[in-house]
């Protein structure tokens, strides 16, 4: 598989310097393709390009022991997308698709915004770019974007215009303590909401997550989830940090009728292991200490999706639609039972929990909820756009424009170096498998020319000081590092790290084949993000783990400057402590021509497109579903109709789509912003 840089004792070679370390400055310049010294005869060809492709038949990694548990994957299929639909469960009008109905992703502007809380900061910016006041409830307009402008947008170290640190986002719960789950009412019932920097005049807004809201559109390729990594690969049925729970437990139904409380590990299962993490969040969906089993309690008996319309020609649950209502014909329990193993949920006595009586199933309702969901999202991948059809040897699928700017794609502006393979992310579990393009741990030369290791598609491109947010340089709430390459530096001084990984020194980079025996060897890792897939870009802003970028010609001219860290190179804003950089080695200037910007823009756009996403096509329809699009009023003023101290929500309705997609009068999704 091609390696993003050529071996250290190559670039000695090609340097005419065998014996001899290159400077700083000739390694650099080494790794970017420039050579300092003159050319001679016998130069190695440089590495070809990465291998794009296109991602029909890549198969979707699944786990392999999955019919231990699902009996019926389409009824597990049914139960995921149901689930992932239904307003019903989340503790106030949340479900999982009110911040991944558009492509996948969020373009919503009102009540959008972060303050920065990943990096204790509670104070919204004031004003924002465009003279805006920002904060709670504000709306986003094109003005504001984006986050961080400079004098020149060719100079990353020109005079600063404006920055912010906040961040674009998705609005999700008001919180507050749970005090009962309601049997019959959409929203728990909920103690008052936090007293938190949310708020407009002393009342409540939704508040707003952290990090923006990535695509779920073909994420089941993906090794790791979340931006930091942190769902893990490995299911453990009850949280995202598969192994590192220890505590974490499924309950089997035993031969002699007792109940067992048993561990398990399902591989290729990042999806459910994110997908049990917005539910029981009280940012995102749940009031304050709701457990999976008091989900389980309110949702079992329901009918799903009772408050929202199905298309009878919805692709999944058309069949079990009701015909004359809302919802369908059927319960949660009934589906759990059709999918899953009755080992599962068909114990007759009740279990204690925390010393409240549950059944099995309302006990092992996060196994289902993550199993189902990730069925369902593994449905949702996006193989027929024109690079598809373009690397299946149909050349006519890409314009002139955009076949320049693939070429540029893969050359002059580095972007496969990070966004490659079908999936076009390093992150995808296609590159990720271990002993692929390094493995998980990589050793390379990095932004400062010097050597590190750090995890294989996790990199600090500079978006904004580490310090404001580590992500993969973070740890689980075990204190365990999320890093794979700090977790190896552990293994190293003989401590036992829960991530099952190999590291193999020979499909290093740099100094192949010599292992890393020194637990100080230094890492790269703080500041670094997954890699985002690229494909259906175009719908998906705002951009980055910040959403500080609105368009796709932000974007460009973002990495044109070679990113917006601060600092001379080798000691900038991507640096932590002791370490001064953690920059990504392809982060450097470009130097792309205006034309060549246009090409590189044109070719994300329509060539990336499935326009079964932009059309909302099957596998891509979905339900109705009303979303928040902020509160009623404004940054300034909100309103309390009913006396509850929390802002009363602006609904977005979101019709309901068959398999035939968005037909009249609905037009094709739109980029952000449009």
């Amino acid at each position: 598989m091609w390696s993003r840089v050529a071996p250290l004792a190559v670039l000695s070679g090609i340097l005419g310097m065998a014996g001899t370390a290159p400077t700083a400055q000739a390694r650099v310049q080494a790794v970017k393709g420039r050579l300092v010294a003159p050319p001679a005869p016998t130069l190695p060809l440089p590495d070809p390009p990465p291998v794009l492709g296109s991602l029909r038949g890549v198969p979707v990694p699944l786990p392999p022991d999955l019919d231990n548990f699902v009996r019926d994957k389409e009824a597990a299929i049914a139960l995921g997308k149901a689930l992932f639909w239904d307003v019903q469960a989340g503790s106030d009008g949340q479900a999982c698709a009110s911040c991944h109905f558009h492509a996948g992703a969020d373009h919503r502007l009102k009540n959008q915004l972060d303050p920065g809380v990943l990096g204790r900061d509670n104070s919204f910016t004031s004003p924002l770019a465009s003279g805006g006041a920002g904060g709670p409830n504000y709306t986003l307009a094109a003005g504001d974007f984006p986050f961080h402008r400079l004098a020149d947008p060719r100079d990353r170290n020109s005079a600063v215009v404006f920055d912010t640190n906040d961040v674009a986002s998705s609005q999700g719960t008001f919180a507050g303590m749970l005090k009962l789950v309601s049997p019959v009412a959409v929203n728990d019932v909920c103690g008052p909401p936090d007293a938190t920097v949310f708020q407009v005049g002393g009342l409540a807004t939704r508040k707003v997550e952290g990090r923006n809201t990535p695509t779920v559109i073909n994420a089941a390729f993906n090794f790791r989830n979340f931006w930091d990594g942190r769902a893990n690969n490995i299911f453990n049925g009850a949280s995202p940090f598969g192994r590192r729970d220890a505590g974490a437990r499924v309950l089997e139904l035993a031969p002699d009728g007792t109940v067992v409380a048993v561990a398990i590990a399902l591989d290729n299962s990042s999806l459910a292991s994110q997908a049990v993490g917005p539910a029981t969040s009280d940012f995102e969906m749940s009031c304050t200490g709701r457990s999976f089993a008091d989900i389980g309690r309110k949702l079992l008996a329901r009918a799903p999706l009772a408050q929202q319309e199905v298309s009878p020609t919805d692709s999944v649950l058309g069949t079990y639609r009701r015909l004359f209502s809302k919802g369908l014909r059927t319960t949660y329990q009934q589906l759990v039972e059709q999918a899953f193993r009755p080992t599962y949920w068909s114990a007759a006595q009740l279990v204690t929990l925390k010393g409240r009586p549950f059944t099995q199933a309302e006990a092992n309702f996060a196994l289902f909820w993550g199993l189902a969901i990730e069925l369902y999202e593994a449905t949702l991948v996006s193989d027929d756009a024109p690079i598809d059809h373009y690397f299946e040897g149909n050349t006519a699928a890409l314009t002139d424009q955009e076949a320049r700017g693939l070429a540029i794609f893969q050359t002059k502006a580095h972007c496969a170096a990070c966004h490659n393979g079908p999936e076009l992310s390093a992150a995808a579990s296609a590159q990720q498998a271990e002993n692929q393009e390094g493995g998980l741990v990589e050793r390379m030369i990095m932004g400062d020319a010097n050597v590190a290791l750090y995890d294989n598609g996790f990199y600090n491109t500079g978006v904004r000081p580490t310090f404001e947010d580590v992500g993969v340089g973070g740890t689980d709430p075990f204190g365990n590092p999320l890093s794979f390459t700090r977790q190896f530096k552990q293994q190293l001084v003989g401590n036992t790290v829960f991530d099952p990984f190999a590291v193999d020194p020979c499909s290093f980079a740099i100094d192949p084949c010599v292992p890393v025996s020194d637990p100080e060897f230094r890492d790269a890792v703080d500041g670094a993000f997954k890699t985002p897939t690229l494909r259906n870009v175009e719908l998906t802003g705002p951009y980055f783990h910040n959403g500080g970028t609105a368009t796709l010609e932000q974007v460009v001219d973002f990495y044109n400057r070679g990113g917006d860290r601060r600092g001379e190179d080798g000691n900038d804003t991507t640096g932590l402590g002791a370490n001064h950089s953690n920059l990504d080695p392809d982060i450097e200037v470009l130097e792309l021509t205006d034309d060549e910007k246009a090409d590189l823009v044109a070719f994300l756009k329509r060539p990336l497109t499935d326009d079964r996403v932009r059309w909302e096509r099957a596998p891509f329809d979905h339900p109705a579903l009303t979303v928040a699009d902020g509160a009623q009023g404004n940054e300034h003023r909100v309103f309390d109709g009913n006396s509850d101290k929390r802002a009363d929500d602006a609904p977005l309705v979101i019709p309901a789509v068959g398999a035939a997609g968005r037909l009249a009068p609905l037009g094709p999704l739109m980029p952000f912003l449009y």
